[in-house]
C-alpha cells in the first residue's frame, strides 16, 4: 500500500495528462471499488483522501486521490494512472522501490475480483476518475 500511495501521488503532481480518449466506464469503475477497497483504503481512506489508518505511519504523505485531474490540469491523466499501477514508476523521496506497481501482486491474487490483471487496473483506474473532484484552495 505504500508504494500505490507514492506512485499515484507522482501522477497528481505530473504534468497534465492524458484520458488516452477513454471516457469514464461508470460500470468498471463500480467493479474497481472491490479492488480499491482490498488495496488501497488502508493508506488512501475509504474516501481516497488520503486519510487511511495506516497514513500517519508512512514517510511519504499520502495524497488525495480525488484531486488527481484537477492536479493534472483538469484532465484525468487515466493513461499514466494505469500505467504506475500497473508498472511502477521511479519516485523522487520514495527511498527504494518495496512495492513499485500492483500489477504483478494482482496477478498472483484473486483479491480483485477480476479474470486478468488489465481489468484490474482498468477498473481501478475508473473507480479513481470516479472519484475526482476539484482541487481544494489552499
Amino acid at each position: 500500500m505504500l508504494g500505490l500511495a507514492t506512485l499515484l501521488g507522482i501522477a497528481a503532481l505530473a504534468a497534465p495528462g492524458s484520458s488516452g480518449g477513454a471516457t469514464l466506464d461508470r460500470a468498471a469503475a463500480a467493479k474497481g471499488r472491490t479492488t480499491y477497497q482490498r488495496y488501497c483504503v488502508a493508506c488512501h481512506g475509504p474516501e481516497a483522501r488520503g486519510d487511511g489508518p495506516l497514513a500517519s505511519d508512512l514517510r511519504v504523505p499520502v495524497p488525495d486521490l480525488t484531486t488527481l485531474a484537477a492536479r493534472a490540469g483538469g484532465t484525468y491523466p487515466y493513461d499514466r494512472v494505469g500505467r504506475i499501477v500497473r508498472s511502477g514508476e521511479l519516485v523522487r523521496g520514495h527511498g527504494s522501490e518495496d512495492m513499485p506497481a500492483w500489477g504483478d501482486v494482482f496477478k498472483r491474487t484473486k483479491g480483485t475480483g477480476e479474470a486478468t490483471t488489465a481489468a484490474a487496473v482498468r477498473n481501478l483506474a475508473h473507480h479513481l476518475w470516479a472519484l475526482q473532484r476539484p482541487r481544494p484552495t489552499p
